[in-house]
């Protein structure tokens, strides 16, 4: 593992942005980043659209914007494939260490990039590579970390990859959570950590790059790296139904894939088979992964505690196995 250096008080970083023919939320998204409170960074967009965005009047009008307020801009034209994320990394100047490669269907809160930076901060002397954060629906609503951490359902592994913890809700207390794997849509990376693991993308995965996240995740575990999740970095995801790598249909009860499946399922074969691999070689990442709260962080306390908690176990059985009941039968009594 390479000796990490310390991110510094008001390190410049760079925000990566791949986008393909949905201008009106990459407008969302650049407006979004104009208003946040960590303002030093640059942005690289990554343009896969049919049509580059520099002719979309409001995209021109951001970008100029974006200039004005002192960010560098790089856009670059790549095509479809498993080079485009290491081109677009590789976009990024040497000396930025750190890369937070966000989608461009995102609403990320005004502190977002103040919040995803600030675990590189407290664990300024363990290995840590990357921090997601969580990324709500639309729709979503707010959750007891302690009901939701009470079940194991909830918390990615290496061997059982699940995005509820991140991608269902937001949350009623911030807090750090040392996980396996991250959830993609925004993750802030070590440039240093993502090369000793051979970089952001894999040769061999579609252009529907299902997996490029998970893979790297497991190389970076794999490595000895360690990855976290804040829940005070919090941004919308508002499931944009065309352009990107996959296509939807958006329903009152969800988005529902209709793009053809069989370059995804292509993509899970590959990631299975690399997966044998990783873990012959590897052990849990996070033998008793720890959860600390932003507000002792603050104050140099760093004595982390286990994911569950009595109150949120008896919270959780009474939510599952009574509340719920209830409220079906209600719902049935009142059909």
């Amino acid at each position: 593992m390479l000796r990490l250096r310390h991110i510094k008080k008001d390190e410049k970083i760079a925000v990566a942005i791949p986008t393909k023919n949905r201008p009106s939320y990459l407008a969302v998204l650049l407006t979004s980043l104009l208003n946040q409170t960590y303002t030093n960074f640059m942005i690289v967009i990554n343009d896969q659209s049919d049509s580059p965005i520099e002719r979309d009047d409001s995209i021109t009008d951001l970008l100029t914007v974006a200039r004005n307020l002192g960010h560098e801009i790089k856009i670059l034209r790549t095509k479809d494939g498993w080079k485009r994320h290491q081109q677009a990394m590789e976009a990024v100047p040497k000396s930025i260490e750190f890369i937070l490669r966000i989608d461009d269907d995102m609403l990320p809160d005004p502190s977002f990039i103040e919040n995803i930076l600030k675990p590189f901060h407290f664990f300024a002397d363990r290995p840590l590579a990357a921090v997601g954060g969580c990324f709500p629906g639309p729709k979503a609503k707010k959750a007891n970390l302690d009901i939701e951490l009470a079940e194991r359902s909830q918390m990615s592994t290496l061997d059982e990859m699940i995005w509820k913890l991140q991608g269902h809700h937001y949350y009623n207390k911030p807090e750090v959570i040392e996980v396996e794997s991250l959830l993609g849509g925004a993750i802030c990376y070590r440039r240093q950590a993502i090369e000793e693991a051979k970089g952001w993308a894999v040769e061999g995965y579609s252009d529907h790059a299902h997996r490029e996240e998970s893979d790297l995740c497991a190389r970076l575990i794999k490595k000895n790296y360690t990855l976290m999740v804040t829940t005070q970095a919090q941004a919308w995801h508002l499931l944009a139904p065309g352009g990107g790598a996959r296509k939807y249909l958006k329903t009152p009860s969800g988005n529902l894939l209709i793009s053809d499946p069989s370059e995804m399922e292509s993509d899970d074969k590959l990631f299975n088979a690399r997966m044998e691999t990783i873990l012959q070689n590897t052990g849990p990442a996070v033998s008793k992964p720890k959860r600390y709260k932003i507000s002792d962080l603050e104050n140099g306390v760093f004595m982390g505690s286990s994911l569950r908690t009595l109150k949120g176990t008896t919270l959780s059985v009474l939510e599952n196995q009574i509340l719920k009941k209830i409220r079906w039968l209600y719902w049935y009594l009142t059909k």
